[in-house]
């Protein structure tokens, strides 16, 4: 039992970082972290090449998890992979002769480097592919140590066919996992043919092997048994099956000729690598060089697999390519356990060369400097890695999310992003809010001006997400909540004010109404100022600054924009149509009532004051 004691403390000592650091619910929009946490309680089909180990296990943990929304449950996947990763990252580095003391201090200080930890707080599937990374190297290094002992000792009993087929197994849930398995391959292949080139000629061997590898490919049966659940994009249904586990748009042009990709140099690369781990990171892993020369082996192993990663790197032209970028990452930190190791290894040579003995007062005080360098990063990356706090990090788009759907009409359709939509929907399932609401992605702008186009020519209550080229010349346009309701030219039909009015702040443009309501979401207080404008002829082009003023005169918060969430432009106002208006401030605490809304229009060209407006609050805030 005492062997386990080590490992279990590495797992619930990590597993503790990322639960305390977790984002609590969705916390992304445009990125694959919102498709993973609806995909995963849906059972829906994950982009290529389709994530079907990954996306068991995770359903599993949403179904077996009482704790939190499913997002929460999906990210808590990541967490519990990522410890597992790191036990892993620790069993490993004691494979390669790192001593105790040195292999937790590298466990942890990959624990807490920037990129491993970030994707141990949020749903995503590289800290799943980490800990599959490091079983297949812990399984082969274990085969390799069988294979020399019965080289060793003729007839000694080995456990060497067992341990290959478990590092079978690991490639095949690598390859039912990501395709950043593949970059394993040449080094594995080379360290297989070093340590055993029997095994190539010998057919029989590969049975149990390949049985193992296969299992875990068969996961991929997901895909056409829930195709009639499909894509959240729909584009399951026009790929297929082969076309989707191939990589579907993640083909050769996408990793050559993104558009949207970035060059880097090599340099970049290695500066992002050093990052992890600081400049005392890559001076310590020069001092792992002597291991290299003595265990050839399972230093070429290693090295290419580093090299491996960063050539394919270097090429593919993704934004966050860092997370690409792990394989190499986990090879640096176990450089830098037996770093660590030699230093450790040096100490006591000293201590003993000096004719004392290896107290456990020396080893502590050792021991205790090499964890405080993890412990030291931990503390000093904590705030920028903590998706748990502040509120408006951990729950704002939690609340956004809500907001646009609270905004829409029972029968209503929205139309956006596929982000958007995806957060939509999200809370549809989640919450069983809306079912009534339809949503329509369309990321190219085109498509999605002609899906509002079609939508309200059905005479469907329609909505936007953002500002659209093309939409305001088309339609008339309205703040609704959160959202954009789009009407047809000069029918618009906004609700009566709360408070109404009758100023003209500026030549030809008046101020019919106003409300203002105090909103108190998971992530903060917050204030929605609503305005009504009516115009009987085309106004000039203005901007309008809206600002919260304290009694004492002083700025709680300020919003400038072009009309309607900066969607409606005054130039293209019809003459005789009433505008609705909305400004959100995001407050750190509720207004006092008499708190003034100074509203303000103005030049966007030079800054000339057109004219203004303001009042207390009290009348919409007062109970």
């Amino acid at each position: 039992m005492r062997r386990f004691l080590i490992p279990a403390a590495v797992f619930l000592t990590s597993l503790i970082l990322y639960l305390a650091t977790l984002a609590p619910t969705v916390v992304t929009i445009f990125d694959d972290s919102l498709e993973l946490q609806l995909a995963v309680p849906t059972l829906a089909i994950i982009h290529p090449t389709g994530y079907p180990l990954y996306e068991l296990l995770a359903w599993l943990t949403t179904r077996l998890v009482p704790l939190g929304d499913a997002a929460y449950r999906v990210n808590l996947f990541s967490a519990l992979a990522a410890a597992a990763a790191v036990t892993l990252f620790y069993l490993t580095a004691r494979r390669l002769a790192a001593g105790q003391i040195p292999a937790l201090a590298a466990a942890f200080l990959l624990a807490a480097s920037p990129v491993w930890w970030s994707q141990a707080t949020i749903a995503e599937v590289y800290a799943f592919q980490g800990a599959i990374t490091l079983f297949i190297l812990y399984a082969f290094l274990r085969w390799g140590e069988e294979n020399d002992l019965t080289q060793r000792r003729k007839g000694a009993e080995s456990h060497e066919e067992t341990w290959l087929t478990l590092g079978a197994l690991g490639v095949g849930m690598g390859l039912a996992h990501h395709r950043l398995t593949l970059l394993l391959l040449p080094g594995l292949l080379v360290y297989a043919l070093w340590i055993d080139k029997s095994l190539f000629i010998t057919p029989r061997r590969w049975g149990k092997p390949l049985l193992a590898m296969a299992l875990p490919l068969a996961t991929y049966a997901l895909l056409p048994l829930r195709a009639h659940v499909g894509s959240l994009d729909g584009s399951y249904q026009e790929i297929g099956f082969w076309g989707w586990i191939a990589g579907g748009g993640y083909g050769a042009a996408f990793i050559f000729d993104n558009p949207f990709g970035i060059d880097r140099s090599l340099s970049d690369l290695l500066t992002i690598a050093r990052d992890q781990f600081g400049w005392l990171g890559v001076a310590v892993m020069l001092l792992s060089l002597p291991w290299w020369f003595r265990h050839s082996r399972r230093a070429t192993l290693l090295a290419l697999i580093a090299l491996a990663d960063l050539a394919f790197a270097s090429v593919y032209k993704v934004q966050d390519i860092q997370v690409f970028l792990i394989p190499l990452f986990l090879v640096m930190a176990l450089w830098i356990a037996l770093g660590l190791d030699a230093v450790w290894r040096a100490a006591r040579g000293w201590w003993q060369a000096t004719g004392r003995r290896w107290s456990m007062a020396a080893a502590a005080v050792l021991a205790g400097l090499m964890w405080v360098w993890p412990a030291g990063l931990a503390y000093a990356r904590w705030e920028a890695m903590d998706r748990s706090q502040p509120p408006i990090r951990a729950w704002g788009v939690h609340d956004y999310g809500l907001d646009m759907l609270a905004s829409a009409a029972p029968d209503g359709r929205a139309v956006g992003l596929l982000g958007e939509m995806t957060l939509i929907r999200y809370f549809q399932f989640d919450r069983d809010m809306g079912p009534g609401v339809e949503t329509v992605p369309a990321d190219d702008e085109g498509q999605r001006l002609e899906a509002i186009a079609q939508s309200v020519a059905e005479g469907r209550a329609t909505y936007a997400t953002r500002p659209l080229t093309g939409l305001p010349e088309r339609f008339s346009l309205s703040a609704w909540g959160a959202l954009i309701r789009v009407w047809p030219a000069g029918q618009s039909q906004p609700p009566a004010p709360a408070h109404p009015l009758d100023e003209e702040p500026m030549l030809g443009v008046k101020l019919v109404g106003w409300d203002a309501m105090l909103r108190e979401p998971r992530s903060g207080p917050s204030l929605r100022a609503l305005l009504w404008w009516r115009v009987d002829a085309v106004p000039v082009d203005f901007k309008v600054s809206a600002r919260l003023i304290r009694p004492d005169g002083s700025l709680i918060a300020q919003q400038d924009a072009i009309p309607v969430y900066n969607a409606y432009p005054s130039p293209l106002w019809r003459p005789g149509e009433t505008v609705l208006d909305a400004y959100n401030f995001a407050l750190a605490a509720p207004p006092d009532p008499q708190t003034t809304l100074l509203v303000i229009l103005y030049n966007p060209l030079d800054g000339s004051e057109y004219g203004r407006w303001q009042t207390s609050l009290a009348p919409a805030l007062s109970p």
